[in-house]
């Protein structure tokens, strides 16, 4: 810089304090100063602090920077002053953006003395696009570092060249914006580096402050261009094609991939070769559950199906071949499978497939070849995968695998289609019957069911004498039959009126039914047997073992309400047998306990016998009625006589007391029992 004039008195610079940020109040653009200017005789930067005395005033010999109007020296050399010593443009001049370029050339004018300069690190970045379109990123970087500054030589007004102790330049703009556009594009082989310096009280700082503020300024430029910037972008481009081919998205030259392709083409090209070379080193593969479900629909719309799977293995392979003819196809794999106890030696092709899907037209050929057949579909994994991955996939992995063809396929296809049509036919069937059925059935429910109970009896009577007659004539047969099925016709009208016990062949079925013994003592006469009279049935009742008993019950009520004829011996055995159940009953044994499950129907085929198959099963003796009843009949206490006539009531199951248990009764009724014993009910001969 320049001394003030020789002739002018020793010059004593001013003390800047520099203070705290919280004690500084914020500047007012009104109070910003230019403190820097131009010598308009050498052209030098002159700060305000190095005038002297003589160069006060209009008498500055400086200049504008920006401008280039002169500029008047206030306050200069003066040791005290109320207003800061500042240039100052004559009146009516435009001085902010000059305070501005100002403030630029003190920081540059503050270089010349600096030493030592705090560069910031170099990133640079590349993006690559890969063969599928998706794009791979690197980010590379040369550190910061502290540099020594050798020599400094202004170029312009606002920019320099810092020659640094190795030797480099490092050219400095100071540009007043954080644009990071490089100036001085014609000088483009010289390094730059952008300071920001928009603030214009910069223009008012002595050098010690500006030296301080240079250096944060520098630490925290922005690289417009940078002597490694070509080997740092080779480096970042490097580094994406290594992130592509990680990936399997990038070809290099080396890999001997046809030329032409479209970077679609070499990629599939690309992961066939890797395919290939996977499979040639594991000599593995897991193959997909091979698995066929085929679906029919019945006429009611239910769908029907049927399958077939094996589950999915890992099988050794040998002859791995890549895109080798065979007839019509060139497969992506060719390989064959060695045997094993579950899987045989045979030929097995594999089709990669990244973009396109198989064709239709492509599948029919492959399926010609009659040779299993399996694809593998990378984009079921995005598209993209890396090396690792990849090998998963086709070695071990089920994921992203089909069948798209096995010869054992057709012939399970083929044999399940004829399970579905012979199910969907039987389904069908079943539908009509089952309409048929129901249509007859709202038939059947038209008809009263006391017809239905009509026409069952006569059914079952028609049954026997056919089934009888046959035991003479077998060529009757197809008569017995016949009547089994109007039996059963009849049986099935009445179940939709809710007698479904009605088609319980128990009840008809075979010789000696329940149905045709009740017929036979109502009727008086041996029905389904041959033989002449109801006693010789009820005869052979009681020759029948204790698995028959349950229904002894309904058949003594069947004698009482029928009254068939009877010998005198013959009646005593059906006294005695009565005795009997009437013992073992009031005992609480369950030797003739019956089911009630057929009282419904019997009380409507014999409505007759309705009142006592409605009664309980037995009585305990203290709760009996009549001669059984130690209370006597109802409404009579224990001496009291019947006030409603003189026949006592009748037991659970239609029969009287005789014997010891008459002569009990008697004992503790004697009014009744004189009242029983004269009525014309006692004298009548009873079964």
């Amino acid at each position: 810089m320049t001394n003030p004039a020789d002739n002018d008195p020793p010059l004593t610079l001013p003390q800047w304090i520099v203070s705290k940020p919280d004690e500084v109040s914020a500047t007012d653009a009104s109070d910003l100063v230019m403190a820097w200017a131009r010598d308009r005789t050498t052209g030098e930067p002159r700060y305000i602090g190095e005038l002297g005395a003589k160069q006060r005033g209009k008498h500055s010999n400086c200049e504008c920077l920006s401008c280039g109007l002169p500029l008047v020296a206030v306050n200069a050399a003066t040791p005290t002053w109320s207003l800061r010593p500042h240039f100052r443009h004559p009146k009516g001049a435009e001085k902010d953006a000059c305070l501005v370029l100002a403030a630029r050339v003190a920081a540059l004018e503050t270089l010349k003395g600096t030493d030592f300069l705090e560069l910031p690190r170099r990133r640079q970045s590349r993006r690559v696009a890969g063969l599928s379109g998706q794009y791979y990123e690197a980010w590379v970087e040369a550190p910061a570092e502290r540099v020594r500054i050798r020599d400094f030589a202004f170029r312009d007004r606002i920019s320099g060249v810092l020659t640094l102790d190795d030797g480099r330049e490092l050219r400095v703009e100071l540009t007043g914006s954080v644009s990071a556009d490089p100036a001085g594009a014609a000088d483009s082989l010289i390094p730059t580096i952008r300071l920001v310096v928009d603030d214009p009280t910069i223009a008012a700082m002595p050098p010690g402050e500006i030296r301080k503020r240079l250096r944060l300024l520098v630490e925290n430029g922005v690289w417009c261009s940078h002597w490694d910037d070509a080997s740092l972008t080779q480096e970042a481009e490097e580094a994406a094609q290594k992130s592509a081919l990680a990936m399997l998205d990038w070809a290099d030259e080396g890999m001997g991939l046809p030329e032409g392709l479209s970077p679609a083409a070499r990629r599939e090209t690309l992961l066939h070769l890797k395919a290939k070379e996977i499979l040639e080193r594991e000599r593995r593969i897991r193959l997909p559950d091979l698995a066929i479900e085929l679906d029919a629909a019945t006429d009611e719309g239910d769908v029907l199906s049927r399958q077939f799977s094996v589950p999915g293995r890992v099988v050794d392979l040998e002859a791995v071949a890549l895109e080798k003819q065979m007839g019509r196809i060139r497969p992506d794999v060719l390989a064959s499978t060695i045997a094993a106890p579950d899987w045989p030696s045979s030929q097995i092709l594999v089709e990669i497939t990244v973009t396109n899907t198989i064709s239709d037209e492509r599948l029919g050929r492959i399926r010609a070849q009659n040779v299993a057949a399996i694809e593998i579909d990378i984009s079921r994994m995005g598209g993209v995968v890396t090396e690792a991955e990849f090998a998963r996939l086709v070695v071990d992995e089920h994921a992203g695998k089909r069948w798209l063809h096995h010869p054992r396929l057709a012939d399970e296809t083929e044999r399940l289609e004829k399970e579905l049509v012979a199910a969907v036919a039987e389904a069908n069937e079943a539908t009509r019957e089952f309409l048929a059925r129901d249509e007859r059935r709202r038939a059947m429910r038209r008809i009263p069911v006391e017809k239905w109970a009509d026409r069952y009896l006569a059914a079952i009577l028609e049954h026997a004498t056919v089934r009888e007659q046959m035991d003479e004539n077998p060529s009757l047969r197809p008569d017995v039959e016949r009547a089994l099925d109007r039996v059963t016709e009849c049986a099935e009208g009445l179940a939709v009126h809710g007698y479904a016990e009605a088609e319980d062949r128990d009840l008809y079925g075979w010789r000696g039914n329940l149905l045709e013994r009740i017929l036979s003592i109502k009727l008086d006469r041996a029905v389904g047997y041959q033989l002449n009279t109801s006693w010789q049935v009820i005869n052979a009742i009681l020759q029948e073992g204790p698995a028959h008993f349950q229904w002894h019950t309904l058949y003594l009520i069947a004698i009482r309400q029928y009254q068939p004829t009877l010998a005198p011996h013959q009646a005593q055995k059906v006294t005695d047998w009565r005795e009997r159940v009437l013992r073992s009953l009031d005992a609480g044994e369950r030797t003739y306990q019956r089911s009630r499950k057929y009282d419904n129907l019997l009380a409507l085929l014999f409505p007759e016998m309705a009142d006592a198959l409605a009664k309980p099963l037995r009585q305990r003796r203290s709760e009996a009625a009549g001669p059984r009843g130690s209370s006597g009949a109802p409404g009579q206490g224990r001496s009291g006589s019947s006030p409603g006539g003189s026949s006592p009531p009748p037991t659970s199951y239609g029969l009287w007391l005789k014997g010891a248990q008459y002569d009990e009764w008697k004992r503790q009724n004697p009014e009744a029992a004189r009242a029983w014993e004269t009525s014309a009910a006692f004298r009548k001969p009873k079964a």
